[in-house]
C-alpha cells in the first residue's frame, strides 16, 4: 500500500512540472529508443543472412580460385574431377556484357552455371525451365534471365522463346527466374544465366572463379573439404594460396559470431545515451530534494521514517524512467514497423529486446536515484522546517 501510495504522490510530482519531467525524460526516451532500434537492426542483419546462407544448406563447400599468376587456370573440368560419388557441384562464373534486344539495351551481369546450380541455389522458375545437361555439353546459346531482365527487357511479355544478343550473340530465352530478392551474393533478378561451356567461349576463358559442391549430408561436410583440399593442393603444388575451400556452416557460424558481436556493440552504444539519461535524472532529482526541503521537513515532523523518505524520492525517480523508457519503446517499435512498411528490410523487435529496455529503465532509475533519495532521508526535520 506504501507503494502504491507513493506511485501516487511521484505521479502528481512529476505531472505539476510537465516541461520540466518531459526535459528529464528526454535522455531515457532517446536511450531506450536507441536501444530498441539498434538491436532490432542487428538482430535482423542477423537473421537475415543466417536465412540467406541457410537456403544453400550446411552441407555446402565453396572453392574459390584467385591465382597470384595470371597464366594460372582452374577449368571447368577440373572443377567436376573434385567430385565423389552422390556429390553435385556447379561453377559459377561472372562478367559484365551488353546485353539488348530491339525495345532495350544495358550491361547486364552474365553468369556462367550448368545444370545443377538452380538446385545448388534453390533458384526457381516461374517460367519455362533451366539450363539442361545437353545445353552445358553442346554450349547451347540458351540463357534463364532473371525477373528484373524479364521485366525490363520484356514487359509484360512472355520471354521464354525469344531472344536476346549478349555482346551480339543471339541467345534463347528458356526460362525466367521467380523474383528473389536481394542477397548477400547480389540478386539472381538481375542476372542472365548461360552454361557454363557457352560462358566460355564468350568470356574468352575456360577458368572458372567459384565452384560450388554440395556433400550428400551435413555429416560429410569435413571429409568433403579435407579431400576437395588435397585434390587442390595437387593442382596447385606451388601457389596454395590461389584457392581457397570454405564450408558453409563455418562461414554461417563465423557471421553469426560477428553479427551477434556487432549488436552488443550497437547496443552499448545506445546504453551511452541511457546513461546520460541517468544522470539527468540524478541532476533533476537533487533539485527536486532542493525545492522540497520544507516538505520533507514537515513528514519526517510528523512520524516519517528515513526510510519512508528514501522511498518516495527513489520510486518517484524509477518512475520518471520507466514513464521515459515506455515513451521510448513505443518509438522504437513504431520506426522498426515503419522501416519495415517502407522497404524489404524486415526489422525484428524482440520480446527480450523490450525487456531489456524496461530492466534498463528501472536500473537507470535506481542506480540515479539513490544519491538524491539518500539526501532527501538524511535531511534533519529542525533544518528542513528553517530552509526558505
Amino acid at each position: 500500500m506504501k507503494i502504491y501510495q507513493n506511485v501516487k504522490l511521484a505521479l502528481k510530482q512529476l505531472l505539476s512540472t510537465k516541461f520540466r519531467t518531459f526535459l528529464t525524460m528526454l535522455g531515457i526516451i532517446i536511450g531506450v529508443f536507441s536501444v530498441i532500434l539498434l538491436i532490432s537492426i542487428g538482430t535482423a542483419i542477423s537473421k537475415n543472412v543466417s536465412t540467406q546462407l541457410g537456403d544453400m544448406g550446411s552441407n555446402l563447400v565453396s572453392v574459390s580460385f584467385y591465382p597470384n599468376n595470371p597464366t594460372e587456370k582452374f577449368t571447368y573440368k577440373e572443377a567436376t574431377n573434385l567430385l565423389e560419388d552422390g556429390e553435385i557441384g556447379s561453377p559459377e562464373v561472372m562478367q559484365t556484357k551488353a546485353v539488348r534486344t530491339n525495345e532495350h539495351t544495358d550491361d547486364m551481369q552474365v553468369t556462367g552455371i550448368n545444370d545443377a546450380y538452380a538446385n545448388i541455389k534453390n533458384l526457381e522458375l516461374a517460367r519455362g525451365r533451366f539450363c539442361s545437361e545437353v545445353d552445358v555439353r553442346y554450349a547451347q546459346k540458351v540463357t534463364v534471365i532473371g525477373a528484373d531482365v524479364a521485366k525490363s527487357y520484356f514487359k509484360e511479355q512472355n520471354p521464354v522463346g525469344k531472344y536476346m544478343r549478349i555482346s551480339g550473340a543471339r541467345y534463347l530465352v528458356i526460362g525466367v527466374l521467380k523474383e528473389k530478392g536481394e542477397s548477400l551474393f547480389g540478386s539472381a533478378d538481375k542476372k542472365l544465366f548461360i552454361p557454363i561451356t557457352s560462358a566460355e567461349r564468350l568470356f574468352k576463358t575456360d577458368s572458372i572463379d567459384l565452384y560450388y559442391i554440395q556433400a550428400k549430408s551435413p555429416n560429410q561436410v569435413p571429409s568433403v573439404v579435407k579431400q576437395v583440399d588435397h585434390k587442390m593442393s595437387r593442382l596447385f603444388p606451388n601457389d596454395k594460396d590461389a584457392y581457397s575451400v570454405v564450408n558453409q556452416q563455418e562461414a554461417l557460424d563465423t557471421f553469426d559470431s560477428i553479427t551477434k558481436t556487432l549488436t552488443v556493440g550497437l547496443g552499448a552504444i545506445a546504453g551511452i545515451s541511457l546513461l546520460v539519461g541517468g544522470i539527468g535524472i540524478m541532476n533533476i532529482m537533487l533539485v527536486s530534494v532542493s525545492e522540497r526541503t520544507r516538505e520533507i521537513g514537515i513528514r519526517k515532523a510528523i512520524g516519517a521514517r528515513d526510510s519512508d523518505i528514501l522511498l518516495q524520492f527513489l520510486i518517484e525517480a524509477v518512475v520518471l524512467s520507466l514513464l521515459g523508457g515506455g515513451i521510448g519503446i513505443l518509438l522504437g517499435i513504431f520506426s522498426a514497423q515503419l522501416v519495415t512498411i517502407l522497404s524489404d528490410f524486415e526489422m525484428i523487435v524482440s520480446i527480450p529486446t523490450i525487456l531489456l529496455a524496461v530492466g534498463f529503465s528501472m536500473f537507470i532509475g535506481v542506480v540515479f536515484g539513490v544519491v538524491p533519495a539518500h539526501k532527501a532521508s538524511k535531511k534533519m526535520p529542525i533544518d528542513a522546517l528553517r530552509a526558505e
